[in-house]
């Protein structure tokens, strides 16, 4: 009989009905907005990645420096390690297990890549970009989507007035690498605007391309070269040796410390934020913010990077747009996002339902290095 009680419960125990997983996830705490950071932390995209991690603790520091708001910021970084997969996984992590209110991706990525799109929409949370990105309000997706970097269309229009003839211009791109928003945004613009492309040129390891593009840069007095600049160590050193006429055109994604071969002995120059030093931002009460980033950020990291200033201003804007909507309500901290004009470090930011590029366009400068800093360029 006792067998027979046994067996019943076995029974039992069998085929009851799976029970639900308890909700382990975080609870949203009032007050809070909780935000992720998405950043590349390891690998050889990590000086921009730490650039952008600084930044945002010292905005956290000097938000705790200036009084408790309505709302407070708490944030939490992740590395994805330069892996687009891990971005994708780490965002979907963070929107369902983490329950972030917002995200910010420091990393590049389009919308181009199917993936980002649908990940976007699965999340259904606000998402800040500070790598440069086309306007995402007309892409899938695109409406949780908002950047503060500069569009690849604005970094052009800067870069390429300083050269008077698309005949006198080399783009230089590298072979087997994807294609490059910013290159590409560049020979639309010259063909907008004289009609016709600039001589470009795809290279590779191999020598004889290497001194191929060193005698084609040689005789032209703008070189516009895809990437960062750690990308080109092997062509810097080439064209210390035969290509010092020509001005070279850094990627806006230069980072101080990948500049190599381009730091002394070519005349390289890159767009950056023009409020990147205290030389360049008046001692006026109107600026008194931007003043205080530059000389707070130098004081503990070094001179401020176009990553690290993007970074900051996302955090500002989720601030500005989370005292209206309050926290723990994505959709309502989207709507004031698009309701949001702010005037940032970077520039004046103005973001609506049909502008989600809220940059500017203007206050971009060319920055070069000198002696052990990066200066604004005043010479064109």
């Amino acid at each position: 009989m006792r067998a027979l009680a046994i067996a019943v419960l076995v029974l039992t125990a069998c085929v009851r009905p799976p029970q639900p997983i308890a909700d382990v996830s975080p609870t949203p705490e009032p007050g809070y907005l909780d935000v992720t950071a998405l950043l590349d932390l390891s690998g050889d995209r990590a000086p921009r990645g730490e650039a952008q991690r600084n930044a945002l603790a010292l905005w956290n520091d000097l938000a705790q420096a200036r009084g408790r708001g309505p709302v407070r910021i708490r944030v939490n970084v992740v590395d994805v390690g330069g892996s687009d997969a891990r971005m994708l996984i780490e965002l979907r992590r963070a929107a369902v297990e983490g329950r972030a209110d917002a995200v910010i991706v420091g990393a590049p990525v389009s919308f181009g890549t199917p993936a980002f799109s649908d990940a976007v929409q699965a999340a259904e949370l606000p998402i800040l970009m500070t790598m440069p990105l086309d306007e995402p309000a007309t892409e899938r997706g695109g409406r949780w989507v908002f950047a503060i970097a500069p569009t690849p269309e604005q970094i052009a229009r800067r870069v390429v007035v300083i050269t008077p003839s698309p005949l006198d211009t080399l783009v230089i791109t590298a072979e087997g690498r994807p294609a490059d928003a910013e290159v590409g945004a560049i020979l639309r613009e010259w063909r907008r605007t004289a009609r016709t492309y600039p001589q470009e040129i795809r290279v590779d390891r191999r020598d004889e391309v290497i001194q191929a593009a060193v005698r084609l840069a040689s005789a032209a007095r703008r070189v516009h070269l895809a990437g960062p600049p750690r990308y080109w160590s092997t062509l810097g050193a080439a064209l210390k040796q035969g290509g010092r006429g020509a001005t070279y055109v850094l990627s806006y994604l230069t980072d101080h410390s990948d500049l190599g071969e381009f730091r002394d002995g070519l005349d390289a120059v890159w767009p950056a934020p023009l409020h990147l030093t205290l030389a360049a931002i008046p001692p006026n009460s109107t600026a008194s913010a931007r003043r205080q980033f530059v000389q707070s950020y130098a004081d503990r990291h070094g001179p401020p990077t176009a990553h690290a200033v993007a970074a900051y201003d996302a955090l500002s804007a989720l601030a500005l747009a989370a005292e209206r909507s309050g926290a723990d309500d994505r959709e309502r901290l989207r709507e004031q996002l698009e309701l949001t004009t702010f005037a940032g470090i970077a520039t004046t930011y103005a973001f609506s339902v049909s502008r989600h590029a809220g940059h500017s366009g203007e206050d971009l400068a060319l920055y070069r290095w000198s002696g052990s800093a990066p200066v604004l360029d005043t010479r064109r």
